[in-house]
């Protein structure tokens, strides 16, 4: 299935059986995350007012995500500020339902959207990259150990989190990719890769990788792709002369040691909260009752297990391993049925996720949170719904 851009594109999206909330929805979250939540939330209250929310749920899931949500709440002695990360939540859910109930018609033009998008996201970082003015905290590189002033995040407000997006399109674009054709998965595939190395995160780059021959197992393709990767950011990096792929200097990297002070901290924490967890949001309000080392700045635990634990104690982990044991269940179900590719890249997909999570908390940003809420509701509305979370 290639993508070509066509002018009749336009025309399809300002039809009149076309819906265009997740449309634009799909956009904001790409472009600028703050506004797509301003807007899913009016829709939200739109539709109640009306008295016309439609959208069919599942309910065992339903319970399981309101649940974590009121643990996470309850459990807090700062309520307003996990208050506002449990409306994320819930906000990221209804995204889910509203994009689980499109059509295969629209799916299509989805995807099509997304590429088109990203390819102009892509063309933001690689800009920021190259002007002069562009500046990062420092925090975000250790120049005693990298010859690196820059590492660029285009819209999503962090190379890690920048990387992960990319990670999440590259993805995508090899479920068709053919690379003698240029289309709108070669532009992806192509200007991803060079945003990727730019955004120098070591994260990153380990963990799509490490996804695509993990789909390699389902399609020999996907090795190649990995290899090319490897290949582009090896190859970068010794031309830069960065040493960002050296597992040594990785090892002496201020932010590698930085993580595991949260980590032990966090760990602490856990302790002396396990039922419950300290809320959502609050790790900044008591990490540094636990270190000495480690600044009030936190906001996460540069895990996405630690995370879940943290705020969250042995229940809300509970309801997240029971999700996760469901979603495996169902890839193993229908990767066994059907490994189309769709599937192996869904599956890519959340390997990717998991890696990443490994030390990184970025699949629970707001931007990744609610772009991979969009990404498993789709999923949910292809094939006659075979895939259940």
């Amino acid at each position: 299935m290639n993508y070509q851009i066509t002018d009749s594109y336009a025309s399809e999206l300002v039809s009149n059986k076309l819906d265009l909330k997740p449309f634009l929805l799909l956009i904001l979250s790409i472009v600028f995350i703050p506004a797509a939540y301003v807007y899913v939330a009016a829709v939200f209250i739109v539709q109640l007012v009306r008295k016309n929310y439609s959208i069919k749920t599942n309910k065992k899931l339903s319970v399981l995500i309101y649940a974590y949500v009121a643990i996470g709440l309850m459990s807090s002695e700062y309520k307003l500020i996990s208050a506002v990360y449990g409306l994320i939540m819930v906000l990221c859910y209804y995204s889910f339902q509203m994009f689980g109930s499109i059509d295969e018609d629209n799916i299509k033009k989805i995807i099509k959207l997304t590429f088109i998008v990203s390819i102009i996201v892509f063309i933001i970082g690689i800009v920021q990259y190259f002007n002069p003015e562009f500046a990062i905290p420092s925090k975000w590189v250790d120049k005693s150990e990298y010859n690196l002033s820059k590492r660029i995040y285009s819209t999503f407000f962090n190379p890690n989190v920048f990387g992960f997006y990319i990670n999440f399109i590259l993805l995508l674009a090899c479920e068709n990719l053919n690379l003698k054709k240029i289309n709108l998965e070669w532009t992806s595939f192509v200007s991803g890769i060079i945003c990727l190395i730019l955004t120098f995160s070591r994260t990153s780059w380990v963990s799509v990788i490490m996804a695509l021959i993990v789909a390699a197992l389902f399609n020999k393709k996907y090795l190649r792709y990995a290899i090319i990767i490897s290949i582009a950011i090896f190859a970068a990096d010794a031309l830069l002369g960065i040493g960002r792929t050296n597992p040594v200097k990785s090892v002496e990297d201020s932010s590698f040691l930085y993580r595991l002070e949260v980590w032990k901290a966090s760990v602490e924490i856990i302790k002396d909260n396990f039922i419950s967890g300290i809320g959502f949001g609050t790790l900044f309000k008591h990490i540094a009752h636990y270190s000495s080392v480690v600044s009030t700045k936190v906001e996460h635990s540069h895990n996405l297990y630690i995370q879940i634990f943290t705020e969250t104690g042995v229940m809300g982990f509970s309801i997240f391993l029971m999700m996760l044991f469901n979603i495996l269940k169902n890839f193993k179900s229908v990767l066994s049925e059907d490994s189309s590719k769709t599937w192996i890249t869904a599956f890519a997909v959340f390997v990717m996720t998991m890696i990443h999570g490994l030390v990184d908390s970025v699949p629970l940003t707001p931007q990744v949170l609610m772009i991979l809420s969009i990404y498993s509701g789709t999923l949910c509305s292809i094939e006659n719904k075979k895939f259940r979370l």
